[in-house]
């Protein structure tokens, strides 16, 4: 007879599966949360970007008055 708490070899290879299938769905968890910032970041940053593109295609002038204007320190 075996003793307690060793359990046979099948027994301690489930145990071993159910341990790393709980660490595997606790990663999913935290690389799905991850992805969902990364998608409310990039979405984000998109309006950013689309806002500052609508705001240069509105001032073209001073964007390019800028570009040709010798500075006041020559």
């Amino acid at each position: 007879m075996e003793a307690p708490g060793t359990g046979t070899r099948s027994e301690r290879r489930i145990d071993e599966l159910e341990a790393r299938l709980a660490e595997q769905d606790r990663s999913i968890l935290e690389l799905s949360d991850e992805v969902y910032r990364q998608q409310r970041q990039i979405a984000k940053l998109e309006a950013d970007v689309q806002r500052l593109a609508e705001r240069l295609t509105t001032q073209p002038q001073a964007a390019e008055g800028n570009a040709t204007e010798i500075p006041p320190h020559y």
